[in-house]
């Protein structure tokens, strides 16, 4: 082990070893190649000229492939057969092909068309070392093996550069796994050791391994027990792949689920996979596989798994320089790969404080602070801050079920092989959030807000919910592609409380009650409070300052929409995140101000136990999950007159307040208008259970014209 960890970086640790060039020095001189051509001369000083700001327009393809110039026009080739053998329409009629210079990552962009874009290159010169102050910030790939050395001189700088920035982004609670694999003793240790440790994040694929018992797990503990052939043949490449990777960068102690989680133990089970997110996140970096799954491995560490047979790098000449196609970035990450896919990872990518990626052949660092590639030389990085605003808006200490909406939203494009796991596969990432939801979350709703989220529905146009029946002694449902309400179709600027959309509010008031029974009851603390908040003569909760009130939204010049009784103020909280847009400091306001959770390192997580029933008293209208559901109901043309019965329980009474469309000036404006509905659900009953197919609203005017009938039910 130690000559294969010294021969990796032997091999591949040139560049990235502590006595390699740490930060180039760029130039801007016109190389004696490209003195008798004026566009050469203009395209190299966007590669030698950070500052540069020019474009450089070839024209057509047809006029820029015309030129004698034999330096620029192999480059000018290259990108025009890509655009032409695009899966992509290509349309090669553009009259302003050309190069600028793209700032954030320092690489220069080659656009189909400058003023409309198109397909494009990123593009980096080549740094040629045996040339003083040389400008390149791009280097040629082994292509076998992966620069491990590299790896390690990222990690120490992101430790010793970065600091208490990526350190705990997430403000975890110190966490130990029950079990880590020692990588130099080769076994598993028990997980209360002092030092740092590495998490493996990876897609199973075919593998399933194979059932750890008390005997197994016992044999596990002896030293070298993973390199014996009863044990090895039963472990996945990946395994081996990551120790060693492991321990290349200098740590001892790797985390697995397949083998760290006691599986034996369903009591130990459930407890490690409700730590899974706080697993991740107090891991000092995870290694993430997304090239491939379990059985294919970490492929190009030399010494210890099979090249990566990395072909795809494009090496175009430009005069006596050498150009590099970019194939990195976030933008790049993740195309086509099934580990982006998988619902497992998602929580694992969203916890992580820091990761080494093995993506599309290549290595990669990922931190709060940078995200760096291996196509790059060492000391041309560029630290692009790597902005989560959504969570970090609820690790402020805000409910706020906008961001939530979005959260949960990235989740429920995954899949996965089972669908039980659709709860489990998330419980780590809400358990987080959960510190800033006063009660938790019950099946992927926050209890805070528990009328309001059970009125959850999907996107219109996204009929893609299936209902998986599954029997753990008591039967309940599982939805397995969108399982955890609410995604931004009903959760997206949800709330009147902050003052995130310009053209109108929504209030919400429960009006269902969940009496007190054998069962547990829910209680939605935060309307039960709201009308406290509201109070303006107390004196303001800690962090909040007051503000008069704006009389219209000044991006749109709309009328300031408010609910009843917020006219006058609105109210600002020092932790609030700034959002990446332009009404980001708009957006930081609320329309009443409310106890903010402080969210430290020793916030323990709030989350109920997850009941396979709930009981609540509700009332009923539509928004279809699927297209079987849609197909239950008749046609215009097989109607007659007769529609599909439906049971509609009414959940909550809503207020929309919105201007009036002025059609002379096309925009909203005075008077405002203020329309009441109820949101109400679908329900169907199975054996005195109602299971929810559906959500909708309905009129109240209409529904206050019925005969209504209160209904206490359980819903599963």
């Amino acid at each position: 082990m130690e000559a294969g960890a010294e021969g990796a970086e032997g091999a591949n640790g040139a560049e990235g070893a502590e006595g390699a060039e740490r930060a180039p020095q760029l130039g801007s001189s016109t190389p004696h190649w490209a003195s008798d051509c004026t566009t050469c001369q203009d395209i190299w000083k966007l590669f030698s000229d950070p500052k540069s700001a020019h474009a450089v327009n070839l024209g057509s393809f047809q006029e820029a492939l015309s030129t004698s110039c034999p330096n620029h026009k192999p480059l000018v080739q290259a990108f025009y057969d890509y655009v032409t053998d695009s899966e992509e329409e290509a349309d090669t009629e553009t009259l302003d092909v050309g190069l600028t210079r793209d700032a954030e990552d320092r690489s220069v962009r080659f656009d189909q068309s400058v003023a409309d874009l198109g397909l494009f290159w990123h593009l980096l010169s080549v740094k040629d070392a045996a040339v003083e102050s040389h400008p390149g910030t791009g280097r040629i790939l082994d292509p076998d093996w992966a620069n491990l050395g590299m790896v390690k001189q990222w990690k120490r700088d992101c430790l010793t550069l970065h600091g208490h920035l990526c350190d705990n982004p997430m403000k975890i609670w110190n966490t130990r796994p029950a079990w880590l694999i020692d990588v130099r003793q080769r076994c598993l240790v028990p997980g209360q050791v002092p030092e740092n440790y590495v998490a493996l994040s990876y897609v199973y694929g075919s593998h399933r391994g194979s059932h750890i018992d008390a005997g197994m797990l016992a044999r596990l503990q002896q030293p070298l027990a993973l390199d014996s052939p009863g044990i090895a043949q039963l472990l996945p490449p990946i395994v081996q792949h990551a120790m060693y990777l492991t321990y290349v960068i200098g740590e001892i102690y790797l985390w697995v689920d397949a083998l760290c989680i006691p599986h034996h133990d369903p009591e130990a089970t459930k407890e490690q996979l409700g730590m899974m997110g706080a697993i991740y996140a107090n891991a000092v970096v995870a290694i993430v596989a997304a090239d491939g799954d379990a059985s294919d491995g970490l492929q190009g560490l030399q010494g210890a798994s099979a090249s990566r047979n990395n072909t795809r790098q494009r090496i175009i000449p430009f005069g006596d320089e050498q150009i590099v196609v970019r194939n990195s970035g976030t933008f790049f990450m993740s195309r086509d790969l099934p580990y982006y896919d998988r619902g497992w990872t998602y929580q694992e990518n969203s916890m992580c404080a820091r990761q080494i990626f093995l993506n599309g052949r290549e290595l990669h660092w990922g931190c709060s602070c940078g995200f760096w590639d291996e196509e790059l030389v060492p000391g041309a990085e560029v630290d692009m801050h790597i902005d989560h605003h959504r969570i970090k808006t609820i690790l402020a200490g805000f409910p706020d079920l906008s961001s939530l909406g979005h959260i949960i939203e990235g989740y429920n494009k995954r899949t996965l092989r089972y669908g039980e796991d659709a709860l489990p596969g998330i419980t780590g990432l809400l358990s987080v959030l959960s510190r800033s939801f006063a009660g938790g979350f019950l099946y992927g709703l926050p209890v805070l807000f528990f009328d309001r989220a059970l009125g959850w529905r999907p996107d219109w146009g996204k009929l893609t919910l299936t209902v998986v029946l599954h029997q753990t002694g008591l039967q309940r449902i599982v939805y397995r592609h969108q399982v955890c309400p609410p995604g931004p179709g009903s959760a997206g600027k949800i709330l009147a409380d902050r003052r995130n959309h310009p053209y109108h509010r929504m209030v919400y008031g429960p009006i269902t009650q969940t009496p007190p029974s054998e069962r547990r009851r829910i209680r939605s603390t935060w309307f039960e409070n709201r009308q406290g908040y509201k109070d303006f003569t107390k004196p303001l909760p800690s962090g909040w300052t007051r503000h008069d009130a704006p009389t219209r939204n000044s991006t749109h010049n709309d009328p300031f929409l408010y609910p009843d009784g917020c006219d006058q103020y609105i109210f600002k909280h020092d932790a609030m995140p700034a959002e990446p847009h332009p009404d980001g400091d708009e957006d930081r306001a609320w329309h009443y101000p409310f106890p903010v959770a402080e969210i430290q390192e020793s916030a323990l997580p709030c989350m109920p136990e997850q009941t396979a029933y709930l009981k609540d008293e509700e009332v009923g209208s539509l928004h279809l999950h699927n297209k079987d559901s849609w197909t239950r109901f008749p046609t215009l043309a097989t109607r007659n007159g007769v529609g599909l019965p439906v049971d509609l329980v009414a959940i909550y009474k809503s207020r929309k307040i919105s201007g009036t469309w002025d059609t002379q000036e096309m925009r909203y404006g005075l008077p405002l208008k203020r329309r009441d509905v109820y949101c109400v659900l679908w329900i169907e009953w199975i054996e005195g259970v109602a299971y929810r197919l559906a959500s909708g609203h309905v009129e109240a005017e209409a529904w206050d014209g019925l005969e209504h009938e209160s209904v206490s039910l359980v819903l599963g």
